[in-house]
């Protein structure tokens, strides 16, 4: 090493010891006790259970923002701060109409509050208050069904109080949370006798609306096994010849595996990740080429079809879907955004134009590679339910990551789906029809570990 080079490198670390020996630099804001100067121009805005103050902040260069102290019903102190850059703030959570009195203080980085400035609001009618005049109750089957507007979307606490007759007292039986526009909420699980029940809405600031008292008689329903024993009531519809129909299906090489994978969703057991004891028909066994000459096809669109045959007529008021478990939570393939169809004297294959495959293709899928025109849809089925499955963040589509609430996983894990069958449907059908236009993963396929409807027998 030259001389130039060793002079350099000692200067370097002489540069280094002073610096690892000199004070460090104290970058905190001096405090000082002196108060920043009061908010000016202060106007109010009232709005439904709450209010929107606006000012304009003082001159200080030291300046934090601005806070408001309030008491809403229960008496408690509450503050709400803005920055600098804000010039209002917005209050929530009063669970009545009446003049109130706020406080409103500019602070500083030292901790010092201004001159506080009194402003007196008078909230509008609450959102709470606007849900229960909204809130309707009706019977339904197996129980009770509310609906209500919730125009702001603001979350509301639904509760459900029913008679004891043992205690001749009002006791919980359930909670339902929501923040829909059009709001809803059905609670089940009572027979058809005259039942009195108490409903109770309430906010995330424990407001509660004056309760709705009412009697009601739930309609008559009862769960409509899928076996009787070791003997199978619901089947696929007129299996061998799925092909024709366009209809999901495992294995077009067994036309029995099919059947044999459907009557797992019926026999009361639940399964695992390890995919015991569930049906996954897919588009393995009904690539368009396979049914449709000379198309070259690999992948089958949507809507994605399958018939049951649910072995006697039943007026149906709701069903549930149980998916099958993996991991991630959401990601084993489910329905989203589907229809059941309802007849009582479906179409033989044999029975549709000439009885060819084109023909009945055209005729049972609406596929342009098929020349589809759902024809069936106008030969005699009826609609019997439009449903749409979304979580409480309002997704159906899985992606990574995607968030889950509670609710979500013990939906997905436990409990299943439920979907309403449309209202007004008072006929028995022995056929459905399921018509399948997206999944939560968008693949053409179904991971199904039970199904179970409820309703009435008609025969």
């Amino acid at each position: 090493m030259n001389g130039m080079k060793i002079e350099k490198y000692m200067l370097m670390l002489l540069v280094l010891w002073m610096s690892a020996c000199t004070k460090p630099v104290d970058w905190t804001d001096e405090k000082d006790s002196v108060p920043p100067g009061p908010v000016s121009n202060v106007t109010v805005e009232n709005l439904n259970g709450g209010a929107k103050i606006s000012y304009m902040i003082p001159a200080d260069n030291d300046l934090l923002g601005v806070k408001i102290q309030y008491s809403l019903e229960d008496g408690k102190i509450n503050e709400k701060y803005a920055s600098p850059g804000n010039n209002f703030i917005m209050l929530e959570g009063f669970g009545d109409t009446k003049e109130s009195s706020v406080t409103i203080y500019a602070v500083d980085k030292s901790g010092n509050t201004s001159e506080g400035i009194p402003v007196t609001i008078k909230p509008l009618v609450p959102p709470i208050s606007l849900m229960r005049e909204s809130l309707l109750a009706e019977a339904t089957f197996g129980g009770i069904k509310l609906s209500w507007d919730n125009e702001f979307e603001k979350e509301m606490g639904i509760s459900l109080f029913v008679l004891d007759s043992a205690t001749n007292e009002m006791k919980l039986y359930d909670n339902q949370f929501s923040e829909s526009q059009k709001g809803s909420a059905t609670f089940r699980g009572f027979d058809a006798t005259k039942h009195k029940f108490q409903v109770a809405l309430f906010d995330r600031w424990n407001n509660y609306a004056e309760a709705l008292d009412v009697e009601l008689t739930p309609l008559a329903e009862q769960l409509l096994p899928g076996r009787n024993g070791g003997q199978y009531i619901w089947n696929l519809y007129d299996d061998n010849n799925w092909l024709y129909r366009g209809e999901i299906h495992n294995d077009p090489n067994n036309t029995n595996y099919s059947q044999r994978g459907f009557q797992l969703v019926h026999d009361g057991v639940g399964q695992n990740n390890s995919g015991n004891g569930w049906w996954n028909p897919g588009d393995d066994g009904v690539s368009l080429e396979k049914y449709i000459p000379g198309t070259g096809t690999q992948s089958i669109p949507f809507p994605l079809y399958f018939t049951v045959d649910m072995g006697k007529k039943a007026v149906y008021s709701r069903f549930n879907i149980k998916p099958r478990l993996r991991t991630p939570d959401f990601s084993g393939v489910l329905p989203v955004d589907f229809e059941i169809w309802g007849s009582n004297d479906p179409k033989l294959t044999t029975q549709v134009g000439d009885g060819s495959r084109e023909a009945n293709m055209a005729y049972w899928t609406s596929w342009s590679q098929a020349n589809g025109t759902d024809t069936w849809e106008n030969d005699g089925w009826v609609k019997l339910a439009t449903c749409k499955l979304k979580l409480s963040s309002g997704d159906s589509k899985y992606y990574e990551g995607m968030p889950l609430t509670d609710a979500d996983i013990q939906n997905y894990r436990v409990n299943g789906f439920d979907f309403d069958v449309n209202e007004g449907v008072t006929e028995g059908y022995r056929y459905l029809r399921w018509v399948i236009k997206d999944t939560n993963t968008g693949q053409k396929l179904l991971q199904i570990a039970e199904i179970n409807f409820w309703g009435t027998y008609t025969e």
